[in-house]
């Protein structure tokens, strides 16, 4: 009797502190698109600030990171870096922001004469 006790208030609290199953396989996805979506390194990528931050910002952002800024991108704050080394897809998450790789054909080749 006290181990059906025991085993009910275990799973109660496990359900109480876990979230849901559809919760968590939302979390799984949302972490496998972050990892396959960020840039490689030498890779193009687009800076996607979530509050709509100025360029400023971003500007400052790549150039701590030594990220090239190629272009503007399609809203305020928004620019396509090259990323030269590193994944930096969580350092931007953690700043308000997505950085999602972009296919290289849409930026141009890389300047050959620079080394990453």
């Amino acid at each position: 009797m006290q181990n059906d006790c025991m085993a009910q208030s275990l799973r109660s609290l496990l359900s109480r502190c876990l979230p849901g199953p559809l919760a968590l396989q939302g979390i799984v996805a949302g972490l496998v698109l972050i990892v396959a979506l960020s840039p490689s390194e030498g890779g193009a990528a687009i800076y996607l600030p979530f509050d709509g931050s100025g360029a400023a910002r971003t500007v400052a952002w790549s150039r701590e990171r030594g990220a090239e800024v190629v272009a503007r991108g399609p809203y305020e704050g928004a620019f396509i870096l090259r990323i030269p080394q590193g994944h930096h897809a969580m350092e931007a998450l953690r700043q308000g922001a997505l950085l999602i790789s972009v296919p290289e054909f849409l930026c141009g080749s890389p300047d050959p004469s620079k080394k990453t």
